[in-house]
């Protein structure tokens, strides 16, 4: 318990020792301190509107990493079976990674206009290409010797992707997972603030619109909490998982 409580006390302090530092140094105006903005998120959250937000943003995140998680395993599976695939969609696949998401909101907005649509598609166009790469890259790594010993024994392709396959590159999809996680959390808040009329990051627009100085912290501070709960209670449970489930699925045949 010590051992996951001590490195949350540590970074807290440090937030907040930089962030009333920050105040000391600048000015409470341009950075109120936590004894300001606490108060402001405290009557946010005792709102309705604030919750509605919450969700919204997060089943929009939601939406889009599981789009895009479904489409890389749906395309990179099959191009990780062939090295030549990978090759060939690796200059591609790198260039996707390279769009910042400012990019993919800008498209979308022309295509799409405002709303939730939005979001969700800018989710999936900056979470698929590092989850399809990690999938193809995951199979490429596979045992060869698996795929000849399936091909020589006719193992039926369901029963091969469920017992090598899947396995296999579990901790290649976690890893990409991971990152794809936090990067979907912060992808939706950024297209909500630039084109978005509902959410937490139009919420933090409308902040930024009103020179709500508190108000825009809180709003930060409620997307960087969620972020790290997010990682702390999903994607570590998520990764144990996954290893558990290879070590079964690779036990005896």
């Amino acid at each position: 318990m010590t051992n996951r409580v001590a490195p949350l006390a540590v970074s807290l302090g440090l937030l907040l020792g930089g962030w009333s530092l920050a105040g000391v140094w600048l000015s409470p105006e341009l950075v109120p301190p936590p004894w300001r903005v606490l108060p402001v998120l405290g009557g946010l959250a005792a709102q309705a509107d604030f919750w509605r937000a919450l969700g919204l943003t997060a089943a929009r995140g939601a939406l889009g990493l599981g789009l895009g998680l479904g489409a890389a395993l749906a395309l990179g599976i099959p191009a990780g079976l062939h090295r030549t695939a990978v090759a060939l969609l690796g200059p591609l696949v790198a260039a996707l990674q390279s769009c910042p998401p400012v990019l993919w909101t800008s498209l979308v907005m022309v295509w799409a206009g405002t709303g939730s649509v939005m979001p969700v598609l800018v989710v999936f166009a900056g979470v698929f290409p590092p989850l399809f790469a990690n999938v193809a890259q995951g199979c490429a790594a596979l045992d060869p010797r698996y795929a000849a010993m399936a091909g020589l024994y006719r193992v039926p392709w369901p029963r091969r992707l469920a017992r090598e396959v899947l396995p296999g590159i579990a901790p290649a999809v976690l890893a990409g997972l991971s990152y794809a996680m936090a990067a979907a959390w912060k992808i939706t808040a950024v297209a909500e603030y630039l084109g978005a009329d509902e959410g937490l990051g139009a919420r933090m627009y409308w902040a930024y619109r009103m020179l709500d100085v508190p108000a825009l912290f809180a709003w930060a501070l409620v997307l960087m909490l969620a972020g790290v709960s997010l990682e702390i209670g999903l994607v570590a449970r998520l990764r144990r998982a996954a290893l558990r489930y290879t070590s079964r699925a690779r036990g005896p045949q």
